[in-house]
């Protein structure tokens, strides 16, 4: 979505900051007054649905006294998460695509009932795919960072049309976390991911067995495999890399300018 947002160096950087704080506030409170009116947390826990990881459907239970109102309220639940999403979005998103997608990720959690160790396996490989994408992307920016290979945003560094396009130039956006903090965050965020990377592959309960295995690692180790030898083989005499649209008078009218200065 940051390609149809306006300044999105700029403004997409502040919205996940000021998401996670005001949901991170919101989540808090919710929690705080969830349990302040559950009887029981041990019961909830050990409720058929806790044990599945959904503790909400039997604290309705238990609030309600019945089964009806307790499905009731967690289908309004669902629902309003889903259509929310559709009105917030706007009249213009292709609400067709969110409807699917959300259906998608419903029959997902279908899965749940008729293997807990299946359920887990599609989780595990979704996180560990996830976390890998991030801590590759974190891990060459900090390499770029303790080496220098970012500079910053001085115009005078650009003096020719080669080197304002060239691939091998990097500058920093008006919206990043410079020096040493940046670093600190860079090394903290590589390593977080990591913790989360190798535990997610661990079985969800002891002894393992073959019922009980997790085989995320498994399937995320061929789809690499695979990936590694269709580039080696095919794909990296086909790609040609990204198509850079711009237009030529503009780039050298700030080449001249740039050399003005």
């Amino acid at each position: 979505m940051a390609e149809e947002v306006r300044d999105a160096d700029v403004t997409v950087p502040w919205s996940m900051i000021l998401t996670t704080l005001a949901n991170g506030a919101l989540g808090f409170a919710m929690v705080v007054a969830v349990v302040f009116v559950t009887p029981n947390v041990d019961d909830v826990l050990a409720s058929p649905t806790g044990q599945l990881g959904y503790p909400y459907m039997q604290i309705f239970y238990q609030s309600t006294g019945s089964k009806g109102m307790a499905t009731v309220l967690t289908a309004i639940l669902i629902l309003s998460a889903v259509f929310g999403i559709i009105s917030g979005l706007g009249s213009s998103i292709p609400i067709y695509a969110v409807v699917i997608a959300s259906m998608t990720a419903a029959f997902i959690g279908i899965i749940n009932i008729g293997s807990t160790a299946a359920f887990s396996v599609v989780i595990s490989l979704s996180v560990s795919s996830l976390y890998l994408s991030y801590i590759i992307t974190e891990a060459f920016l900090l390499y770029r960072r303790c080496t220098g290979g970012i500079r910053s945003r001085n115009p005078r560094h650009s003096t020719s049309n080669d080197e304002l396009l060239s691939p091998e130039t990097l500058t920093w956006g008006p919206f990043h976390v410079p020096g040493a903090l940046g670093i600190t965050v860079n090394i903290f965020a590589v390593c977080f991911g990591i913790v989360i990377f190798v535990f997610s592959f661990f079985p969800t309960a002891t002894p393992v067995e073959p019922t009980t295995m997790n085989y995320s690692v498994l399937m995320l180790g061929a789809v690499i495999i695979f990936a590694t030898l269709y580039y080696v083989i095919w794909a990296r005499k086909q790609y040609v890399g990204p198509i850079v649209e711009t237009t030529p008078h503009s780039v050298k009218q700030t080449v001249i300018a740039l050399d003005s200065k």
